[in-house]
């Protein structure tokens, strides 16, 4: 279940985890996992405490050692705080959580002018710009890129193993 703090396409209802994940429990009759603003284990607690039968903590494994992003991209986590986040693409019904730089917010601004056109947008959002800034150049400010706001938690860039063992 995607609450509307996740990174990436959180829907368009913006139903938070508080809310969205015992309605899941309630529903559903299969295992199902919490995503958005998980960071730690006091976030695990709390979507087995709400239902969840485990949660999916991308941003946070975003910043660790292993991820095989740029160096430059997991120090914008960091730097980052739980308002470093915008949400692009609403007119056009397919809402993403992305950092908060100057292209994003160009995204909003001609999305503002020409609501529901892709087309307008399309050079700003497409996939090889993101590849680009994770792989290559590690610009954050030069594309559009999903995370969550649970970079307000994040605060070092430890090993997979030392976030776990935490």
């Amino acid at each position: 279940m995607d609450g509307f703090e996740c990174a990436g396409h959180p829907g368009e209802e913006d139903t938070g985890n508080f809310v969205l994940l015992p309605i899941a429990a309630r529903r559903l009759s299969i295992p199902f996992v919490a995503s958005g603003g998980v960071g730690d284990g006091k976030q695990l607690a709390a979507a087995l405490a709400l239902g969840a039968d485990g949660i999916n903590m991308g941003t946070r494994f975003m910043a660790t050692k292993e991820a095989p992003i740029h160096p430059n991209i997991k120090a914008a986590l960091v730097k980052g705080d739980e308002r470093s986040t915008t949400l692009v693409m609403r007119t056009l019904r397919n809402t993403e959580r992305v950092y908060k730089n100057k292209t994003a917010m160009e995204v909003r601004a001609i999305e503002a002018k020409k609501p529901g056109d892709i087309m307008a947008i399309r050079h700003l959002v497409r996939g090889e710009n993101y590849r680009k800034a994770f792989q290559e150049t590690g610009a954050a400010e030069s594309a559009v890129w999903s995370c969550g706001i649970v970079m307000g938690l994040i605060d070092s860039i430890p090993s997979c193993q030392d976030l776990m063992d935490g």
